[in-house]
């Protein structure tokens, strides 16, 4: 296992990460905490959150789990409310859920 203090995620998430590594890079099995107090637990590939992973909100409760690909939320998960109930369950596409408008913030 290795450490890399200060990785910087999608949106400028900024992060310490524990776990595989690979050229320097998050690759394999890994945790990132966020500094917000958040964290992501899952597969890495090439420094990026990639295949099955599941994050968290700063207080420990669910957030999202399901499939990762280039960073973002990419394929089936879940998300849930701060209160732990489903928010949302099926496919998402480049950090959004499918079928929802815009404006909702998952």
């Amino acid at each position: 296992m290795a450490r890399i203090e200060n990785l910087t995620l999608r949106n400028n998430v900024i992060a310490n990460y524990e776990g595989q590594v690979t050229d320097g890079k998050p690759n394999g099995f890994g945790a990132a905490y966020y500094r917000s107090g958040g964290k992501y637990e899952g597969q890495w590939k090439d420094g990026k959150r990639c295949g099955q992973g599941q994050e968290y909100y700063p207080d420990g409760t669910l957030r999202y789990e399901g499939e990762w690909e280039d960073g973002v939320r990419s394929g089936q998960g879940k998300s849930y409310y701060t209160d732990g109930n489903l928010a949302y369950e099926g496919k998402w596409i480049n950090d959004r859920p499918e079928n929802f408008p815009r404006s909702t913030s998952f």
